[in-house]
């Protein structure tokens, strides 16, 4: 009996012994071996991705910056521009030359004296103050630069997302004749930025000089995301904006832990190329053979514990959106829509951006219920649903306001802009074959955010655009000023 006591005695003060002193070794194994991979990434592996990037960019758009400059000073152009732009087809296939000859996506000029944009394509458009996708133009204007870099959609390319290289063409005494330049497709350079992050496992982007993302393998982000309003990032961000002569290497804590960050600005684009590397990542091989040789089985409980979590979050999320769903048609119910309007409108309040909402209303829906029963009622709404979700912007929020009236929130969009695309779903709706057989048309009222509005001040005048869509005879939008 006093062996076995004595024995087990023995046991725990070697457990005491052993196990801390085990603990410790290993502890001090990991802060050391820490600290070495975070001194290789923050001096070595990060600035070589930097310096590969910065190559790669720069080499890319070294010949569109080479020829933008090149066409600004052109004597073709510019005796053209001085004789009056006579015949708008020497400049179209001046510009096509330029394209073509490079491999660019677009080129283009823009009038000072007519404010005609011409494209490869031909005379495009008259700019305008009044137009917000005109706006570069007069900012770059107003800015006094000769070259400047803009990431812009291209209207000539429907849309795409283009980074703009706009150089200033003056006359030989000084005098503003234009704009001119060339784009390259953002795609191009997202696509690079994917592979790199795929290849080295690092998260490469670049900003302009105010902080604003100008390149990211997300293009969803690009000119959305402000590392200066970003979490984690915007503690560092003045650093980061601050520093044109020399590298940065910092780290900052991300939500997901430390994040290693190098930094470097480019001269002749004015943007900041960023490297960033999630340390915990890095440190993953290290921790698991801390924890393996330590406690394997707290270990699997652990990883057990986040199991049951991740289910019931899962579980939760589940719940939620259940919560947020209308039963019938699967989109947004009121709820859900109430929360994507305060905070689009808080967007609106913080970034001075706008907002119009359509409030849609199929005409007539209780003589479809009367005439062809609920179940078909039910169908017609679930393939209006299906229509409008198929075709609606990614940004744009859309959801059962209740019975037949839905609500459709169109972010930086216009009142319009939501005119015309009242008037595209209205057409598309009387197009649709599922409901053609029901002659289902709509009423849209249309509103657009203006200063002083609340949320509730928006949706009453949107409201009172349906109401007198309704009262003109149906089947129209109405646009409440």
């Amino acid at each position: 009996m006093i062996k076995n006591l004595t024995r087990y005695r023995l046991t725990i003060l070697l457990m005491l012994v052993l196990i801390p002193s085990f603990v410790a070794v290993s502890l001090l194994n990991y802060y050391v071996q820490r600290d070495a991979i975070r001194e290789e990434l923050i001096t070595t592996s990060l600035p070589l991705v930097r310096d590969l990037i910065d190559w790669e960019i720069s080499t890319r758009l070294q010949d569109p910056l080479l020829a933008s400059s090149l066409m600004a000073r052109d004597t073709f152009l510019i005796d053209w521009i001085l004789d009056g732009e006579p015949d708008p087809r020497k400049i179209e296939r001046y510009l096509d030359a330029i394209r073509l000859e490079h491999g660019f996506d677009t080129a283009f000029f823009v009038s000072a004296k007519t404010l005609r944009y011409f494209s490869y394509q031909g005379v495009h458009k008259e700019i305008d103050t009044g137009d917000a996708h005109d706006i570069w133009y007069y900012d770059f204007i107003d800015s006094g630069e000769s070259v400047e870099l803009d990431v812009d959609t291209d209207e000539v390319s429907a849309g795409t997302l283009t980074i703009f290289i706009n150089c200033r063409v003056e006359s030989p005494a000084g005098e503003l004749l234009g704009v001119v330049g060339v784009g390259v497709e953002m795609s191009n350079i997202a696509a690079l930025l994917q592979k790199t992050q795929k290849t080295y496992g690092r998260v490469v982007y670049m900003v302009d000089e105010s902080g604003l993302v100008q390149a990211h393998s997300d293009m969803n982000i690009i000119e959305k995301r402000n590392i200066r309003t970003s979490f984690g990032i915007e503690r560092i961000a003045e650093s980061i904006l601050s520093s044109k002569e020399e590298t940065l290497d910092t780290h900052y804590e991300g939500e997901h832990g430390n994040i290693l960050l190098t930094s470097r600005y480019i001269p002749n684009i004015r943007w900041y190329i960023i490297v960033e590397q999630d340390e915990s990542v890095s440190l993953q091989i290290v921790r698991r053979m801390l924890i393996r040789t330590i406690l394997i089985g707290i270990f699997t409980s652990i990883l057990a514990l986040i199991i049951s979590i991740r289910v019931v979050n899962k579980y939760n999320q589940s719940l939620k959106d259940y919560s947020r769903l209308d039963h019938l048609t699967q989109v947004g119910n009121r709820l859900e829509l109430d929360q994507k309007l305060q905070s689009e409108f808080a967007n609106c309040q913080r970034f001075g951006e706008t907002l119009s909402i359509l409030m849609i209303d199929l005409d007539n829906f209780k003589d479809i219920n009367d005439t062809y029963g609920h179940s078909c009622g039910d169908e017609t709404l679930i393939n209006f649903t299906k229509l409008v979700s198929s075709c609606k912007r990614p940004t744009d929020s859309f959801g059962r306001w209740g019975g037949d009236e839905f609500l459709l929130v169109l972010p930086k969009a216009t009142g319009d802009e939501g005119v015309a695309i009242g008037n595209q779903l209205r057409s598309l709706v009387a197009e649709n074959e599922p409901l053609a057989n029901f002659q289902v048309t709509i009423s849209v009222g249309v509103a657009e955010l203006r200063k002083g509005d609340t949320v509730e001040s928006l949706l009453s005048r949107t409201d009172k655009a349906l109401y007198k869509a309704k009262k003109a005879g149906k089947d129209r939008v109405y646009l409440q000023v």
